[in-house]
């Protein structure tokens, strides 16, 4: 079953961000999904969000889709820490479809991930676009957060862990 967190959300975001790995390859996707973006001086653009959330087995996914940044990320939060607060709770999140993720939304990712250990639960991160690996990596998130390729990997991490304990 999934459920539909957030639907269609529009923000209005100044000075979205001067990251070069967003910026520079910005164009080629808002092409793809039909936005505009202006890249002169003012940065404005009218950028799309959903949050889904789908029960997989034991585990709770929420897929981020579109651009996640200061403006749009307080929708994913409360979601995200209500989860990451279960006991032993398994949550996945599939950056599968999201475009664009800024500061404010890895250090939403980190608490929860904090929260989650506190707790004995997990979070795990799926489906990252060479754009959002790169924003990982930058900020050496990679080394921290759990992070798999895919669904799958993530179910099997999610199962050996709970066989360890």
């Amino acid at each position: 079953m999934i459920y539909l967190m957030t639907n269609k959300h529009t923000t209005n975001s100044i000075n979205l961000l001067n990251n070069r790995v967003f910026s520079d390859n910005l164009s080629d996707q808002i092409i793809d999904t039909g936005h505009k973006f202006d890249s002169g001086e003012g940065r404005t653009a009218s950028l799309p969000f959903d949050l889904f959330e789908e029960i997989r087995g034991d585990s709770t996914v929420l897929s981020l889709h579109g651009v996640y940044n200061t403006q749009t990320v307080k929708h994913l939060k409360p979601r995200l820490y209500e989860l990451s607060e279960e006991w032993d709770g398994r949550t996945i999140v599939d950056l599968n479809k999201a475009l664009f993720i800024d500061v404010s939304c890895l250090a939403v990712f980190f608490k929860a991930h904090k929260a989650a250990l506190r707790k004995g639960g997990s979070v795990v991160f799926v489906n990252r676009n060479e754009h959002i690996q790169k924003i990982f990596h930058a900020v050496k998130m990679d080394r921290i957060l759990n992070i798999v390729p895919s669904l799958e990997a993530a179910d099997v991490f999610l199962n050996d862990k709970a066989q360890a304990v």
